[in-house]
């Protein structure tokens, strides 16, 4: 299931803006703010329906968490082949301060011309989670959610029609995911496409 949001609040800004000054206006390129779409596995997401996927996979209450590094493992192993076939390596990044959009700039200048994935980040993140835990007052095991710590990867790509935009994953269940798409480098590829001469600085054109 995916849920996308979008940035309203500008375009009915810039909307009254240019009603207001439409006699000093030749013309309007506008698109999209940015575009961030969010996936759920629902069946993994669901305390009752995660708890028969369990049963479904003859996992035990008591085995979960060997289960679910289990399972852990095989996606981070199937992640780093597909990030290592793309003649790309892995990022690890030690702190939440570091600045992903510098590492991926640079990364960027390395492979200008470079359609496909750019750079591929891991970092330990806080995510909602699916686990099992011990409940205090009925003294058994449970299905559960909680906030917790857990390997994440982004993958960079600088696509043909949208531009730089990048896929986050989750490697714990409910192995959430998510797209960002920027408008703007969105909007770069179609004046590229259109042979219209522009200078871009961050998020600005000119």
């Amino acid at each position: 299931m995916f849920h996308v949001y979008k940035d309203i609040t500008t375009k009915e800004v810039c909307n009254e803006y240019n009603t207001k000054n439409k006699e000093k206006i030749n013309g309007v390129l506008e698109t999209f703010d940015r575009m961030i779409i969010n996936g759920y596995i629902l069946q993994l997401c669901n305390y009752r329906q995660f708890l028969y996927y369990l049963i479904q996979n003859n996992v035990k209450l008591k085995d979960f968490d060997k289960f679910a590094l289990s399972q852990t493992k095989l996606l981070c192993d199937h992640i780093d082949d597909y990030i290592k076939n793309n003649n790309c390596t892995t990022i690890y990044l030690n702190s939440g301060k570091i600045d992903k959009n510098e590492i991926v700039m640079n990364e960027l200048d390395k492979k200008e011309n470079k359609i496909g994935l750019i750079a591929a980040l891991s970092a330990v993140e806080i995510c909602n989670t699916m686990t099992v835990k011990p409940n205090r007052e009925t003294q058994k095991l449970e299905v559960t959610s909680r906030p917790t710590k857990c390997k994440h990867y982004y993958f960079y790509y600088n696509d043909e029609k949208f531009g730089l935009m990048y896929l986050k994953i989750q490697t714990w269940f409910p192995y959430n995911v998510q797209i960002y798409i920027n408008g703007r480098e969105y909007l770069s590829k179609i004046l590229d496409k259109n042979n219209v001469k522009y200078e871009m600085y961050n998020n600005s054109f000119s």
